[in-house]
């Protein structure tokens, strides 16, 4: 399966009306912003980093797009309905291939009434981040676009396909 990029959604809000897009990209997505800088020291549940980069506006997206690949919350491995889990190892759904990350990181869950994302800490060894804040293991975080989401070093960019779409079209007709 090829590599996508923002640059790809870009076109398509390029090429599509908002229902279009939403309806053939109807997964919210993660996109890979970057490690975090620095070198980091782990020691159970404690965690010393060096200064973190900060996130990037809606024109570096843009910008940069041909180089922030894309991961949508697909599910890939047998699991309860609804959970789109994420981890170093090839059981989950969404592999990320980073030292940091546990082999079982974090789960996204679906509230099918509403259609918004959960996400849960499995008590990961390096824990998992919501906007600069630790969450608690056990306890959910519901998502919002544009939320940072850093699992161990990793640091992801949160959306829903329309609000995606409405931050990437709006920044186009401005550019």
């Amino acid at each position: 399966m090829a590599q996508i990029f923002v640059q790809d959604y870009i076109r398509a809000c390029m090429e599509m009306e908002k229902a279009v897009f939403s309806q053939q990209y109807e997964a919210p997505v993660l996109i890979y912003e970057h490690p975090r800088a620095g070198l980091s020291f782990n020691w159970g549940q404690t965690r010393l980093t060096a200064e973190t980069k900060q996130v990037p506006l809606t024109r570096d997206l843009i910008r940069n797009g041909h180089k922030l690949p894309v991961i949508a919350l697909c599910k890939r491995v047998m699991g309860p309905p609804g959970q789109v889990r994420l981890g170093r190892s090839d059981e989950n759904d969404l592999v990320i291939p980073d030292e940091t990350v546990s082999s079982r990181h974090a789960v996204f869950q679906e509230h099918r009434e509403t259609g918004t994302y959960m996400l849960q800490d499995l008590a990961s060894m390096n824990g998992t981040q919501v906007n600069g804040s630790r969450m608690i293991v056990g306890k959910t975080v519901v998502l919002f676009d544009g939320d940072v989401l850093a699992f161990g070093d990793s640091v992801f960019l949160f959306f829903y396909p329309d609000g995606l779409y409405d931050v990437l079209k709006a920044n186009l007709d401005f550019l």
